[in-house]
Formats: C-alpha cells, structure tokens, sequence
C-alpha cells in the first residue's frame, strides 16, 4: 500500500481538506468536500494491483468471494453470457451517437467487448495492462491488443471514433488526466463510453447506516462494496464534474445494476440482494453508472 498520509489529497481536484467518511480493515474511505469526491486511501501500489488482476483473471481469487466467478464470463463470446448481452446493450447506445467506425477500448482485458463489437461492423483496438487477459485478446478473439499504459499509448496521436472504458475509470490515480487523454485521442463528433461503480447506491445507503448506528464496528457489508482495486467511487454528479475537467460532457448518463448471474452467491445472499436491488430501482439507487460523454 501507498504510506498513509494524515490527510491525503483528493485524486480529481487535489484538495488536501478531505475528511475520513469509513475506516475499514485495510484503508479508509475519504470525502473530499471541495468537488464532492468518494475515495481510497491509501491505495495499493502498481505492483499489487497488476498482481491482483492478474490473480482475478486466471483463478478468480481476491478480497470479495462473491467476485470469484465475476472474471470468468470475460472468456466465451457465447449469446446466452450476462456480459455480452450487456456489451450488446451498451454498444447499440454508443451507435445511437456514432456509427461503427474505429473502436478503442481502454482496459479491454480478454478481448471479449472488442469481439462482440467487431460482430457489428467496428473496427476494434485495445489495451490493457495485464499480460494475461491481452494475450487471451490476440490468441483466442484474434484482435489488435497492445498490453501498457493507455496514457503513454495516447501521446502517439492516434485517433478513434469511440474510446470505451469499462469498468477503469475507478482504478486511476489520476482520473482527470485519464479522461483527457482519452479526449485528445478522439475523432470529431466522436465519443467516450464508460461504466463505473455508483457511490451513490443502495449498497453504500444500508451498509454506511450500519456501520453508523455499530460505531465503525460493522464493517463487512461496506469490504463487499468498497474494495482495494477502486480507489475512487463516482456519483451522478462527481462524475459529470470530472469529465467536464477533462473538456468532457456527458450526453446520456444512466444507473444501472449489477448482473446478479455473474455473482458466486449463497442463495441466502442472492435473496438479500435482489430485495435491495428492487428497491434500488424504485429510489434510483442503483449501485452502477453507465455514461457516453462528448468534447466540448
């Protein structure tokens, strides 16, 4: 982990005035009151992380049990996966914005989001820091993957229709710059797609309300939700603010739920979480983001 500082500097407007909001078993969840920003402190270093994910997509093991069969859906390009009926979902709303032309997804791990929008007519490109995932991408989809750091990818002027970014937004250190790069990378008229946990959820309401009313004691509902892979969690509006920081605008932001399917669960938690979903729809507390953002 990053050494603990007493106070640490929000990671999307640098304010140092944040205050502590959880303290959890292995870090600490801060509120940055300038920009309203949710994060993580300290956060793992660049070795941890890329062992974690590495670790998650080859045995499925980390912090959360409930995430060991999450990663395995990101293998099979088969109709009948959660996953590709969600990239279907997502892809046929970026093509409301932009027709099937060169397609960047930033993260893109095994490959899977790449193929089912080469099906559609894109012409897809990729890159991700983990050496496992990318080489499932070339060797088993057959795709244009590179395996680095996206931001040292985008200083070579290349230019995409779409740059996507499922699920990555929250694993920046420096989201801002993150988002910028990926404006300078677009084509005019073209778009950014992303995905990201919804701080603002159903999940941090109940699970915040019993580590309150417990005295910071219970804390395992909250380790399900805030884990050590996600160093910031976005809501509606912290997330507007940080792509406008980047020349961003978002021209469709929606909440969504997470796939239940892609869960390892008892039944009893299955149960547990179905019930706080139905009633997440009904609050719009929805535990996930999914958002298209343009230049300008």
């Amino acid at each position: 982990m990053t050494p603990v500082t007493s106070r640490p500097s929000c990671p999307v407007c640098d304010s140092g005035d944040a205050t502590l909001r959880y303290r959890l078993s292995r870090f600490a969840i801060w509120a940055c009151p300038a920009c309203s920003q949710i994060f993580l402190w300290p956060q793992p270093t660049e070795d941890e992380i890329r062992g974690l994910f590495s670790q998650l997509y080859t045995t499925g093991e980390g912090s959360v049990p409930e995430l060991r069969s999450y990663y395995g859906f990101c293998y099979q390009d088969e109709p009948t996966n959660p996953l590709v009926q969600l990239y279907e979902r997502w892809l046929a709303a970026l093509e409301r914005f932009h027709p099937p032309g060169r397609l960047l997804d930033v993260g893109c791990g095994t490959g899977l989001f790449l193929a089912v929008a080469r099906r559609r007519g894109w012409t897809p490109f990729g890159i991700d820091d983990c050496a496992e995932a990318t080489r499932h991408a070339r060797e088993h989809f057959g795709l244009a993957v590179t395996n680095g750091d996206f931001e040292d990818f985008a200083r070579d002027a290349r230019r995409f229709d779409v740059i996507t970014m499922w699920d990555i937004i929250e694993h920046a250190r420096r989201p801002v710059d993150l988002l910028a790069a990926a404006c300078r990378c677009l084509e005019p008229h073209g778009v950014v797609g992303l995905s990201t946990p919804n701080q603002r959820s159903i999940l941090d309401l109940v699970a915040g309300t019993l580590y309150r009313l417990s005295a910071g004691t219970v804390r395992a509902p909250l380790e399900k939700f805030y884990i050590e892979q996600h160093f910031l969690y976005f809501s509606p509006d912290t997330l507007r603010d940080a792509l406008g920081r980047a020349s961003l605008t978002a021209v469709r932001l929606e909440r969504e739920l997470t796939e239940l399917r892609r869960l390892s669960l008892s039944p009893a938690s299955r149960l547990v979480l179905e019930v706080l979903f139905a009633a997440a729809r009904l609050t719009g507390l929805e535990n996930r983001l999914f958002a298209i953002a343009r230049a300008g």
